[in-house]
């Protein structure tokens, strides 16, 4: 890591590196954590500095062999590692996408005006924002309206990389946006990715966000909206792959009325750790929050969730909530959920509820009572119990998809 300052100098000299720069300012003022949350510590997502190391000294990579990249069916955008291809039809809507290294050159203005003093919260976060190679930009100007966008990104496992994506709204502007996140080959590559939305007023943002990678990865996401008066921020976010994932998802809400909403599953499995973080930062007043997330937990992984509530003395008549549910389907998995409020004003209304759970022998019972075997009604009521909530998103590809996660899952793992 002492390295890396020259590293800047020489791999990053673009119209970024002085916000690179502050980034890893940040990074070193911020202390490395050396107490232990609990004694059950070993049991959480620890990311290695030799890992960090690996994410920012590294590349996005082009595979040897250049092969023509089929264009899939109903997707709009497409980055297969270094290459970004996209639907022309969203050009003539008046959207704006272009790739980050595009952007710094011929979108600096708008990247400084909504980027700015925006360095981060977290070591991870710091340090993508000081080391990103590469990532995609969308600019939705008002005169677009409504669009509907699904987006595919591919990465060669084996790289190791750091990855940035802004998205920004203008004001009375919605976005409907799929955006899926795989790799290719069976490499232990360190992914990390900050992505960010910026809602103008009045604009509407819902984001689904699923994460499949092949099981040798580290993934490392921080997902931050910045909600300006009467916004609407909805996440959906699914979570299957990878060796260890890191996941921060966050609202930022200044504006008056603005809204948060969070539906989030996750499923571990073998000896994957996954640590998920949800959270709202509400500032401005009638601010509302509402945080959904589900684990389900086999073989000997682990899953952690956590997250905070958090309204500012000047966010009054706000509301907020958090809600957390795991399903423990092993005895050699673990689980453990933290959600936290934290009110600085006395003009609000706030919850949170947490449990750990395992499938419920009375449900096991009366789906044998109809002849369906144990292991097949327990990948049924596991299904509903994820389902539940995902269905809310309106994606026969995200409803497909907890399903088969679900059934292919086995707690014996």
């Amino acid at each position: 890591m002492e390295e890396y300052p020259e590293t800047l100098k020489t791999k990053f000299s673009d119209q970024q590196y002085d916000y690179r720069v502050e980034a890893f300012k940040e990074y070193l003022k911020l202390p490395i954590r050396i107490h232990k949350e609990s004694p059950t510590v070993k049991d959480y997502v620890e990311i290695t500095d030799e890992e960090l190391e690996r994410m920012i000294f590294g590349e996005i990579t082009l595979p040897e062999k250049s092969e023509t990249i089929k264009f899939p069916p109903n997707t709009d955008i497409l980055m297969d590692n270094d290459r970004l291809h996209v639907n022309s039809e969203l050009e003539k809507k008046g959207v704006i996408v272009t790739d980050m290294k595009t952007a710094i050159s011929e979108h600096s203005d708008l990247l400084s005006k909504y980027t700015e003093g925006k360095f981060g919260d977290e070591r991870t976060e710091y340090l993508i924002n000081s080391s990103w190679q590469n990532g995609i930009f969308i600019y939705i100007p008002r005169k677009a309206g409504s669009i509907e966008m699904k987006s595919e990104v591919v990465f060669d496992s084996t790289a190791s990389f750091a990855f940035k994506t802004v998205i920004i709204l203008e004001d009375d502007t919605k976005l409907n946006l799929t955006d899926t996140y795989s790799t290719t080959g069976k490499g232990d590559g360190v992914h990390g990715k900050n992505i960010y939305f910026f809602l103008g007023k009045n604009s509407k943002v819902q984001y689904n966000y699923l994460q499949d990678n092949v099981q040798s990865v580290v993934d490392l996401t921080h997902v931050k909206a910045f909600e300006d008066d009467y916004a609407e921020f909805e996440i959906y976010h699914i979570h299957h792959g990878s060796s260890k994932v890191l996941f921060t998802n966050e609202s930022q809400q200044p504006g008056k009325g603005s809204s948060f909403k969070v539906y989030g599953v996750s499923f571990s499995e073998k000896q994957q750790k996954m640590d998920i973080r949800d959270s709202s930062f509400q500032v401005g007043a009638e601010t509302t929050a509402g945080i959904n997330v589900r684990g389900v937990v086999t073989g000997g992984s682990s899953t952690m969730h956590r997250g905070n509530v958090d309204m500012e003395e000047m966010s009054r008549k706000s509301t907020g909530f958090y809600d957390s549910k795991i399903l423990l389907l092993s005895k050699q998995g673990y689980a453990n959920t933290k959600p936290g409020l934290m009110i600085k004003n006395n003009d609000t209304r706030s919850k949170h509820g947490s449990s750990i759970s395992n499938v419920d022998d009375e449900q096991i019972l009366y789906l044998r009572s109809r002849g369906i075997p144990p292991g097949e009604a327990k990948k049924i009521i596991t299904g509903g119990f994820v389902a539940s909530l995902i269905e809310k998103a309106r994606s026969d590809l995200f409803t497909q998809k907890v399903y088969e996660y679900a059934e292919s899952l086995d707690e014996n793992d």
